[in-house]
Order: structure tokens, then C-alpha cells, then sequence
């Protein structure tokens, strides 16, 4: 647990894939170690390849992760964990290292199925700005006459 850079229990919500990387949107409810917004995203190496892993969308479960190595995300989820060999209570173990933790921050990452490329951003904003330019000469020629 120590050498994970957060702690946060919370729920995958939504999942994305390209084949080699899986990345979850996880809504987090408590946040242990770290310093999290209430939305947050968490790759992993797709099919268990390298460590990684997969989540149960909907089912809320305690998270330990780092900063992204592998993947395009706010986080890496791996699969690699030490066999304790007995079933034993994680969330007790996470509050019995950390406490009771705290509420996340608001805000976060609004979707992992959304991207957009930085050409096609530029574009738009041009296209606004001349929309805007346009508009205000037009306005200016009729008060003119």
C-alpha cells in the first residue's frame, strides 16, 4: 500500500479501449493517500498483459495506484499484488494504515470516451472568432446607416 502514490476507494463508471490500453472513469468516494478530485481516470495494460487488470463497472471497490507510466490517464491501475494466501478485509486494512480518509475534491475528468485533437480545437476557436468579427462589422454598417 505504501509504494502507491494514491489510495481512493471508489466506483469504474465508464470504459474505453484501444486494444492495448483499458482506461476506467472512476467516481471516488473516500480518498486515503494523495490528492484526488471526485472524478478521476485509471489506466491499465488491456487483457492482463504486464500487470495489468480490469475493473467491474458499477461495483465500488478500494484502489491503489501511481502516477501513469504506461498509460494516458491520470493513473495506473496494476494487476500484480502480493497473495496474502486467506481473504481478509482490505478496506479494514486501508483505515487501519490510514484512517477513516476524507471526501475528494470536486471536479475532475468529465469523460474517458472524449478527446479532442489540438488542430481541431484551434480550428473552432478560429471559427468563432471570425463568426464574432463578422457580426460585430455587420452590426457596425447598419447603425451606420
Amino acid at each position: 500500500m505504501s509504494v502507491s502514490s494514491t489510495v481512493f476507494l471508489g466506483t469504474p463508471t465508464e470504459k474505453t479501449s484501444d486494444g492495448f490500453e483499458d482506461t476506467y472513469l472512476f467516481d471516488v468516494s473516500r480518498v486515503y493517500k494523495g490528492d484526488l478530485a471526485s472524478v478521476t481516470s485509471v489506466g491499465t495494460l488491456a487483457n492482463g498483459n504486464g500487470c495489468g487488470t480490469s475493473y467491474v463497472l458499477g461495483t465500488e471497490r478500494p484502489m491503489f495506484v501511481s502516477a501513469p507510466y504506461d498509460v494516458d490517464a491520470e493513473h495506473e491501475g496494476f494487476g500484480c499484488e502480493p497473495y496474502t494466501g486467506t481473504d481478509f478485509d482490505v478496506q479494514a486494512a486501508v483505515e487501519s494504515v490510514y484512517g477513516d480518509g476524507y471526501a475528494p475534491r470536486a471536479g475532475g475528468t468529465p469523460s474517458v470516451g472524449v478527446s479532442a485533437d489540438r488542430s481541431a480545437v484551434i480550428g473552432g476557436v478560429a471559427a468563432v472568432a471570425l463568426l464574432a468579427v463578422l457580426g460585430w462589422f455587420g452590426w457596425k454598417r447598419r447603425r451606420a446607416q
